[in-house]
């Protein structure tokens, strides 16, 4: 098996971070990393942003005002879990630096679309080659990637999305491998 496959095998969601700020060199190796992404028609529609400090503070306070409104109502999460979840949204578990992933909308649903599949490869390939480093990540959307507020916060332009939060640092946590669903029961073969 490659290197390559085992990394892709073995990454995990990390959800709690030392306070260690990783290494520049390593974080620079995980941005060019994502930007190998392959893009329609080679058009790399990706923006990088890398926070610390108060714009971390802001997208955490952002997140966690959220789910504390959201999570207590939540019928689908079991009551043994609301409580973990509110405390690991209050910082993302303590990621001491998030990159955040945008791209450009040009009001052309096939371009945004396009554009957004590109950004989600990058996002992939970030966390990828995160892993291969020894860094932990999670990919954080919903409201909070949708969220004025943030955007404010990361001064994006009007026609600017965020494909995905990105919290990365020294992970504090070792989680079991999630089992996955048999790719055989989601492949559908067509001329074979």
């Amino acid at each position: 098996m490659s290197e390559l496959f085992e990394v892709v095998k073995n990454r995990r969601s990390i959800r709690n971070y030392k306070s260690e700020i990783p290494a520049k060199e390593k974080i620079e190796k995980v941005i060019e990393g994502a930007n190998c992404a392959p893009s329609d028609g080679n058009s790399q529609p990706w923006q990088f942003y890398v926070a610390r400090g108060e714009i971390v503070d802001g997208i955490c306070n952002e997140f966690y005002n959220h789910a504390k409104e959201h999570i207590p109502n939540a019928s689908y999460i079991p009551e043994e879990k609301k409580q973990p979840m509110l405390e690991y949204a209050k910082d993302f578990g303590g990621a001491p630096v998030h990159i955040i992933i945008s791209y450009e909308t040009e009001d052309d649903p096939i371009k945004d679309e396009e554009a957004l599949m590109g950004a989600s490869a990058a996002v992939q390939n970030l966390m990828l080659t995160a892993a291969d480093q020894g860094l932990g990540t999670v990919w954080i959307a919903g409201h909070v990637a949708h969220s004025e507020r943030v955007k404010g916060l990361l001064n994006l332009s009007e026609s600017e999305k965020i494909a995905g939060i990105i919290p990365i640092g020294i992970p504090d946590m070792d989680p079991p491998l999630k089992e996955r669903q048999n790719p055989k029961d989601k492949t559908e073969w067509l001329g074979f």
